[in-house]
């Protein structure tokens, strides 16, 4: 952290939540004052007044072009923005007009599969002037600045000592962009702390409760907000040097995941409680709004003196998919139903995360799938039991810590309480902080007090293990679990980096079972991609490589920062990662980011497939493909991110491809398209499970061209089918195809409508049957093609299905070479100009291949012939005689599509 230049006169906490901001403050020198003052903070409202209050909601309105000089916001303070409006009054006009509503900026901060620098909020709207993630978080904390500076003109908030707060799960990148936020708003020096820790902080403060530790060995922090949830363990040991009395230290030893689950998830299934089939079809912002009330609700719903049912309106909107306004009851069982069966459940201690179809991405975020807060808990417990058993000798912490807002309701609590003793054998110690809303914010404060020794320090280090690529699949450990703040670590071994050129340093976190050894060099197994550095290195010295040393800290303030030392004395460079924009992602460990126009393609699907939406334009369906090509580009360009969060979307809207032939034929077509080849991305093994639940029953409208995209649909995601899925299709195409299905007229009848060009394809694409299979379906087509009218489409399937080189890389696969030779044959007799798929399909079965015989050898020769003969296409020559199969990473060197990695042993 650099030093000021100027002695800060107070000591500042700023919780920057998902749904509200808090700010507390102590005077450096107080005499009076021993628990921080929230700040209050001017907020214009919804009639253009101006209120004071101690909370910030996290919410941004941008004015539209109409509300421009009839609504000018007047703070008290001059350079004000007059195009947005941050907080209550944001909320209130976001009622009326969703699609101008920013929220949740936080978790966007944190959204990987996002450009966070990249104009896309509010998700999903068609506003002209739109806000990334980043600009989001500049904006509040540049209100938070601007509330200061108001209230204490002298000590202005860039010159005092500043604790700005995250989640405990936040990675590298998340927080290299939070501190980004802060320095773009104008605040330079200041820490970065996590939220649990402040929590602690926040409840430390205070003898008596620091004393009701003593006789504790390990303390878990559950700290559940508006978005997100994060759990801590933080060790309890005796101490003679510990502050204000208590003979106890602390220091936090385990960090869960980042769970994008928290109060919010509550308000949505709230707002399903309405009217499932309107809600669903509600547009990314008017959902936004309705949760706003749906929260207001459940809180209500939650008190101690709650009543039954409450009233909710629903006001019309500019997508008017819920046309005028609407009122729904509400009802407090059922709520309370939802959260004992869905989100509260008693689970087992060992009962693992599940995968289900309850991920909401309505709002534009990746909410988790399972939503059971007990079960990601039980997880997170599960994963660090050695930590738990070393330190409290049982598989239990003795005394837990509840944070956040959803604690403000007694029932959550009791109901968390219940599940953690029923998994301890001893009644665990409930460290009750009051002020949950608030806490993080003051604890905060206490941080920067305990940094300058006047109170209890929680000792905390690096949550993961950290390690850089240097080479394929191997990673070198640079930042062991626990290293604390401040703690350079060198590397011992030289290393090289490439100067002159784009290179790029991939940085991957390990499970916490792993040890990291500094320097030692491991593969890729148990390790997660986190973020990317590109960049050019220049030297003074005139060459391609420079040996160079590796030093590394996790900074004061809470970053990443690796430094490259040149051996030659001379050069130095600071990786800082992700404080740049970096369009550059790591091929092989993430599929890129969303489109920035996703919201709005999401937004248009769900007009096409909604009964809501088909209802008021029926014909959009027609311009589909037209219409997504618009917001995505050509669908070549679409990349594994984006076609996924397209399958989901889709898969959400499953029913509404039942209202015409054109409907169903577009939603298959989509779904193929998108989800192939079936497998290479986190879940497809789930989403080809839905596929396939949604149309085992087959095909709603019985027409050739519907047919025909269900066949293609599962041609293109066989590579994820299982062998008795791709038995199953088999058995389908064996009902038409078979010499019984063959001499059955009503078969042969359904045929006409059942396109039975793509069935015949959807055979070649199924790699996985067993051989007897493949040759009696090869048998069948062979028959087929001795007559003249037959078109050349089997060929196609033959030559898949025999091809020495299957696509699934599982070359045991491959049918016995024995069985080519006839079909070879045959092929090598057909006219290749006139039937050019026998030609390729000679081609695929004669390729080069391991262990292949001289029989085949000598068939190799008579195809090459065949194929200058008849004058077929270059590339089937060199195809006919390549001895591999290019691989993704030779395809992106040879296109120029990756970059080297910047650093080698």
């Amino acid at each position: 952290m650099a030093q000021s230049a100027f002695r800060p006169s107070y000591r500042v906490g700023i919780d920057l939540g998902t749904t509200n901001c808090v700010v507390s403050y102590l005077p450096v020198d107080q005499q009076t004052l021993s628990t921080p003052v929230l700040l209050s903070i001017p907020q214009v409202m919804a009639d253009g007044s101006v209120q004071d209050f101690t909370h910030l909601p996290s919410a941004i309105y941008l004015l539209a072009n109409d509300e421009m000089g009839k609504f000018e916001p007047v703070l008290p303070w001059r350079h004000q923005d007059k195009e947005r409006i941050v907080g209550v009054g944001a909320l209130a006009l976001g009622q009326r007009r969703a699609g101008q509503l920013v929220q949740s900026a936080k978790s966007w901060l944190s959204h990987r599969q996002v450009d966070r620098r990249s104009a896309i909020l509010p998700w999903g709207s068609d506003v002209a002037k739109k806000l990334s993630p980043l600009e989001s978080s500049q904006i509040l904390l540049s209100h938070i600045k601007q509330s200061w500076n108001h209230h204490f003109p002298d000590s202005p908030l860039e010159n005092q000592s500043i604790a700005l707060t995250l989640p405990a799960s936040f990675d590298e990148e998340a927080r290299s962009l939070t501190l980004e936020a802060a320095r773009l708003a104008g605040l330079n020096d200041l820490y970065l702390l996590e939220e649990p820790q402040a929590a602690c902080y926040h409840y430390i403060n205070n003898n008596e409760r620091l004393a009701a530790l003593t006789d504790k060995k390990m303390l878990l922090v559950v700290d559940i907000g508006g978005g997100t949830s994060d759990f801590s363990l933080v060790a309890i040991k005796a101490s003679k040097n510990s502050m204000k009395g208590a003979a106890i230290s602390l220091k936090r030893v385990a960090v869960g995941e980042h769970l994008l689950l928290g109060g919010d998830n509550l308000d949505q299934a709230l707002a399903f409680q309405l009217d499932p089939k309107k809600i669903s079809a509600l547009s990314a912002s008017r959902l936004a709004a309705l949760v706003q009330q749906t929260r207001l609700a459940k809180e209500s719903l939650l008190s101690e003196d709650a009543p039954e049912s409450l009233s909710i309106t629903v006001l019309g909107g500019g997508s008017r998919l819920i046309g005028g306004s609407q009122k729904f009851n509400v009802s407090r069982d059922t709520l309370l139903e939802q959260i004992q069966t869905g989100f509260f459940p008693l689970v087992e201690a060992d009962c693992p995360v599940q995968k289900n179809d309850y991920a909401m991405h309505t709002l534009g975020l990746p909410y988790e799938s399972d939503p059971a807060f007990t079960r990601h808990l039980a997880a997170f417990l599960h994963q660090n039991t050695s930590d738990i058993m070393a330190t409290t000798g049982s598989k239990m912490p003795d005394a837990v810590l509840f944070n956040g807002g959803l604690f403000n309701s007694s029932i959550l609590k009791a109901r968390l309480l219940e599940q953690l003793n029923a998994w301890s054998k001893d009644s665990i110690l409930v460290c009750t902080a009051d002020e949950p809303n608030d806490a993080v914010a003051k604890g905060a404060v206490m941080y920067l007090s305990a940094l300058a020794g006047e109170s209890t320090r929680i000792e905390s280090g690096v949550a993961h293990s950290l390690y850089l690529k240097v080479g394929d699949d191997q990673f070198v450990g640079i930042l062991p679990k626990g290293t604390l703040k401040g703690e350079h670590i060198t590397l011992e071994q030289d290393f090289f980096v490439m100067l002159g050129q784009q290179v790029q340093f991939p940085l991957y976190r390990s499970d916490d079972h792993i040890e990291c050894v500094v320097g030692d060099v491991r593969d890729s197994n148990g390790l997660h991609y986190i973020s990317n550095l590109a960049t050019e290195l220049d030297s003074s010295q005139d060459s391609e490589e420079l040996p160079v040393t590796l030093s590394v800290q996790m900074t004061e303030v809470g970053v990443l920062q690796v430094l490259l030392n040149g051996k030659n004395g001379l050069d130095k460079w600071q990786l800082d990662f992700s404080t740049e924009s970096n369009e550059t992602k790591e091929s092989d460990t993430s599929a890129g980011t969303l489109h920035s126009n996703m919201g709005q393609a999401e937004e248009h699907l769900t007009q096409c497939f909604s009964a809501v939406g088909q209802k008021q334009k029926p014909d959009l369906v027609k311009s589909l493909k037209q219409d997504l090509d618009q917001w995505l580009g050509g669908r070549e360009y679409w990349n594994l991110a984006t076609s996924r969060r397209l399958v989901d979307k889709l898969l959400s809207l499953k029913s509404g491809r039942m209202k015409s032939a054109q409907h169903e034929r577009q939603w298959l077509q989509l779904i193929g398209y998108c989800l192939r080849p079936g497998f290479g991305a986190a879940d497809d093994l789930a989403r080809v499970q839905q596929v396939i639940n949604v149309t085992k029953a087959g095909t709603q409208f019985d027409t050739a061209p519907v047919w025909g995209q269900y066949w293609t649909l599962y041609r293109r995601i066989a590579g994820g089918l299982t062998v008795e899925q791709q038995q199953d299709l088999f058995k389908q195409f064996s009902q038409y195809y078979s010499p019984t299905g063959q001499r059955s007229r009503e078969k042969v009848k359904a045929l006409v409508t059942k396109s039975s060009d793509d069935l015949i394809r959807l055979v070649g694409a199924l790699e996985s049957l067993p051989s007897d299979d493949k040759v009696t379906a090869m048998d069948w087509l062979m028959k087929r093609l001795s007559k003249s009218s037959e078109p050349d489409t089997a060929w196609w399937t033959i030559g898949r299905m025999a091809s020495r080189h299957l696509l699934s890389g599982h070359q045991e696969n491959r049918i016995e070479e024995k069985v080519l030779f006839s079909a070879l044959d045959f092929a090598l007799k057909e006219d290749w100009k006139k039937r050019k798929q026998a030609g390729l399909a000679a081609v695929l079965m004669s390729q080069v291949s391991l262990d292949e015989s001289n029989e085949l050898k000598g068939y190799r020769k008579k195809v090459a012939n065949k194929l200058k003969k008849d004058k077929c296409p270059v590339q089937w020559l060199e195809r006919l005689e390549s001895q591999i199969e290019i691989n993704s990473d030779e395809l992106n060197a040879l296109l120029g599509e990756s970059l080297p990695i910047g650093l080698r042993l």
